[in-house]
């Protein structure tokens, strides 16, 4: 048996990989387009893929393919029926030139050139900014007022994106001036994020309409210094089954802060955030402490019992792992947790909501605010 092992160790170690990323921008017939080619190499295989978009859609639309003796062959292909292709030749200084074809016959001339990045600067986080097509796709995205809201006597102003399904806020006229300076960039940033992700959710099984996500953002709490809310979302952009989820923010009014759960509280003194260490210690804390500490705040309350028959019942909100890193969400009555559960079970994801009575023991001394 070891020397099996040690066959496929040496076996695998000596296939060589490669991987080749191209980002094109140019023309298909008179419509402008922008086109992600991946391209992964082995010793025995080559295998490709792409995703490109018009500029006046943004919507991804994902092609699968094939490279053959440099000419690069896409296809969109939903349910098994093929109803676009590219063929294309890579020349010099990675220039691509070639036609789309449609099911009808319909042949369009398209070239393609790499994408000049300086062109397209957009402030993003690093888990949006990596995949640089976004970068061009901020360049369109066009807000519109829809309506205005008011929650403890304050405006909330919402906005729709031109290309998708995609509505978020910005605080209003009778927030202070410097309210509306700090917080309205923040907004406007978890917006163009939560478009980028709308805009990207495809499948390659059929045309995106830019409707994948349905998500609300409610707003649960407003004083003087704070405003708290909640996205949540359903989304199917893809694979084998539907998903959903929620987010809860905190941001102080006075400096754009985003409170995440453990600046608010502390289950114990060796307490730490994922950005101030490994995450094998921040997942120690949780799962040690954060987690049964937690539970007991939610038993005092709902008084959880243990399902008689799992298999009948996978609700079993007794186990600690279940609240190892729930969602929350900061209201006015108090905090709600929701538990994680595994994919079968996530039918047993339902907020409970914890007075803030029953927190005020575990505030982290760092949060600057009372519970409240």
């Amino acid at each position: 048996m070891k020397k099996v092992f040690l066959f496929l160790f040496i076996f695998y170690s000596t296939i060589t990989f490669s991987q080749e990323t191209y980002y094109l921008e140019g023309n298909l017939a008179k419509s402008k387009i922008f086109m992600k080619i991946e391209v992964y190499k082995s010793d025995n295989e080559t295998s490709l893929s792409a995703t490109y978009f018009y500029q006046n859609s943004l919507k991804d639309i994902k092609l699968e393919g094939n490279l053959k003796s440099n000419l690069f062959t896409f296809f969109f292909k939903p349910n098994d029926v093929i109803t676009e292709k590219f063929y294309l030749k890579k020349s010099a200084n990675n220039n691509f030139e070639g036609s789309w074809y449609n099911t009808k016959g319909t042949q369009f001339a398209v070239q393609l050139h790499p994408v000049d990045f300086t062109n397209y600067r957009a402030n993003l986080d690093k888990y949006y900014s990596d995949e640089k097509l976004n970068r061009v796709k901020c360049k369109f995205l066009e807000f519109k007022k829809q309506k205005t809201t008011v929650y403890n006597n304050k405006e909330f102003v919402w906005y729709s994106e031109k290309h998708c399904d995609s509505e978020f806020f910005r605080i209003g006229n009778n927030f202070s001036e410097k309210n509306k300076s700090v917080i309205n960039p923040i907004l406007e940033k978890i917006h163009i994020q939560n478009t980028l992700d709308q805009l990207n959710c495809s499948s390659s099984f059929e045309y995106s309409e830019g409707k994948g996500i349905e998500g609300n953002a409610t707003v649960n709490f407003l004083n003087s210094n704070l405003l708290g809310f909640e996205i949540s979302s359903s989304y199917y952009c893809g694979g084998a089954h539907p998903d959903f989820g929620s987010s809860g923010f905190l941001i102080d009014l006075n400096n754009g802060k985003n409170y995440k759960i453990d600046d608010i509280l502390v289950f114990d003194k060796s307490a730490t955030t994922e950005e101030e260490s490994d995450f094998s210690s921040y997942s120690t804390y949780r799962s040690t402490y954060f987690a049964p500490r937690l539970l007991a705040v939610l038993n005092s309350e709902f008084h959880f019992e243990k399902p008689k028959n799992d298999d009948e019942d996978p609700c079993d909100y007794t186990n600690e792992e279940y609240w190892d890193f729930p969602s929350w969400n900061y209201t006015e009555k108090g905090i709600e947790f929701t538990p994680i559960f595994y994919r079968a079970a996530r039918s047993c994801e339902e907020p409970y909501l914890v007075p803030f009575e029953k927190l005020k023991k575990y505030k982290n001394p760092k949060f600057p605010y009372a519970l409240q």
